[in-house]
């Protein structure tokens, strides 16, 4: 008697533990797949990306909302400066690596000259660059607002004016010293664009 009476109070003691505990709800990830365990996120708005054709970038700043305009004026630098870095970093690999083939003191300094035109009508365009996209987020307690604009360049043009800025630079005698052709050597920069995008 005193085994069936033990085992009731250890069986009624259980029950009376397993219903006092919390009440934790088990998450089902199939039906909650849109929760982030990172906590909410958002996409920003005027999101580009390069692309074969294009270089892009989207700058961001935060500033007071009674100046917008001065908002609107340094995201679009900020942006700038970003495709501005892509593309000189593109270039500078580009004009490496045609430039392996002059090899002597001459076609460094050619080279540079190479480098420095190109460079130039890089500044040019980016410096030229209107935006594609502008939004602006909303205003935060301290009376803030981000500012967000987005730019697009595209490769083919850029790749001409370079070209042609580069063909322009040098005179007939460094042309036949490294053996420059305006067309193989757009083609290349191009090539090299195109290949930016997909290893960047």
């Amino acid at each position: 008697m005193k085994k069936i009476l033990l085992s009731l109070a250890v069986a009624s003691l259980a029950a009376v533990f397993a219903s006092c505990g919390s009440s934790k709800t088990v998450v089902d990830n199939k039906n909650n797949s849109g929760v982030n365990p990172f906590g909410e996120v958002y996409e920003v708005p005027c999101t580009v990306y390069d692309t074969d054709t294009d270089f892009a970038a989207t700058g961001i700043f935060r500033g007071s909302m009674n100046q917008k305009g001065e908002l609107l004026k340094l995201a679009l630098q900020n942006a700038q400066e970003q495709v501005r870095m892509k593309i000189k970093h593109a270039y500078k690999g580009m004009v490496s690596n045609y430039s392996q083939t002059i090899g002597n003191n001459q076609g460094n300094d050619i080279e540079r000259k190479v480098t420095m035109a190109g460079d130039q009508i890089i500044d040019a365009v980016v410096n030229d660059t209107r935006a594609v996209c502008q939004r602006f987020g909303a205003v935060g307690e301290d009376g803030h607002i981000e500012c967000y604009v987005a730019i697009q360049i595209s490769k083919v043009d850029l790749s001409e004016k370079v070209s042609n800025a580069v063909n322009d630079v040098l005179s007939e005698d460094e042309k036949m010293r490294i053996g420059f052709n305006e067309m193989k050597y757009r083609e290349q920069m191009n090539k090299s664009f195109e290949q930016y995008k997909s290893e960047n």
